[in-house]
């Protein structure tokens, strides 16, 4: 457990996971946290839910805290930090999950040599599967980092990068969740089009892509070694992934992914 006090900067549905998986794990208690935010109707319902104190005064969320945690929209970070720059101190840590936001931009923002750890979470996180990856700043400790592994293995996995990989790191795992949920929706729809209603295409599609992905970690086997195990020659499967060959499918993916790591450093 982390005898330290919290602050969350930011009640959206990624503050709300990351609060509720802290405090479900035992890693932190409610009593210790403070949530800021300026909608404070949203900040009345968490509070009701959670037990946690509110605030809409981000200065006041910086000053009482050991840790910091932005959970602020890339676009909004600057505004935060330079508002509340004055009640930070080197004896903080900060925790930003603004995706693409440098930690040395946040130094600046902030004018002080403090704890920076950047993380990059995905939304499984509202569910206790996140895949979340950490980059320590210039001034972070190894104790800093500990802290920051303890509350995010919290609401899933984590590893750590350096930072010069988040960008990719962002595009692939941050991001992912969107390129699954769109293959989805295509299966789904290419069901209903042959026929399916649409709730039980949606039940064979969930469901195998549930199934393939613990089949992919409970094995180990790769994605590679599994798909031909798939694939009878001449069958089904192997018809339709030519298509997905005569498409250029792979291709595709790596321009996706190219196209959001490009993003992320637009952000920054």
């Amino acid at each position: 457990m982390i005898e330290k006090r919290l602050s969350i900067i930011g009640s959206g549905q990624m503050g709300e996971a990351l609060l509720k998986g802290f405090i479900k794990s035992g890693v932190i208690e409610a009593s210790q946290v403070l949530l800021s935010d300026i909608d404070e109707k949203r900040l009345e319902v968490l509070k009701s839910k959670y037990g946690v104190e509110t605030t809409a005064d981000n200065n006041k969320a910086v000053k009482s805290s050991d840790i910091i945690l932005l959970s602020v929209k890339p676009q909004h970070i600057e505004q935060v930090l330079t508002n509340a720059r004055g009640e930070f101190s080197e004896d903080k840590l900060v925790i930003s999950i603004a995706a693409g936001v440098t930690t040395e931009k946040i130094h600046q923002l902030i004018g002080k040599d403090l704890a920076i750890i950047r993380v990059m979470p995905n939304t499984p996180a509202l569910v206790g599967k996140a895949m979340s990856v950490i980059s320590r700043g210039k001034f972070a400790s190894a104790n800093s980092v500990e802290v920051a592994l303890q509350l995010f293995s919290s609401v899933g996995e984590v590893v750590e990068l350096g930072e010069n990989q988040q960008n990719v790191a962002t595009a692939i795992s941050g991001s992912g969740p969107a390129y699954f949920f769109l293959m989805i929706e295509a299966l789904v729809e290419a069901g209903v089009k042959a026929g399916l209603g649409k709730e039980i295409a949606s039940r064979l599609a969930i469901q195998t892509m549930a199934g393939s992905a613990a089949l992919l970690q409970e094995t180990g086997r790769s994605p590679d070694d599994l798909r031909e195990m798939v694939t009878s020659p001449g069958g089904t499967t192997a018809a339709a992934l030519q298509v997905f060959s005569n498409r250029e499918f792979r291709f595709i993916v790596q321009e996706a992914v190219e196209a959001a790591i490009k993003r992320a450093g637009e952000l920054a």
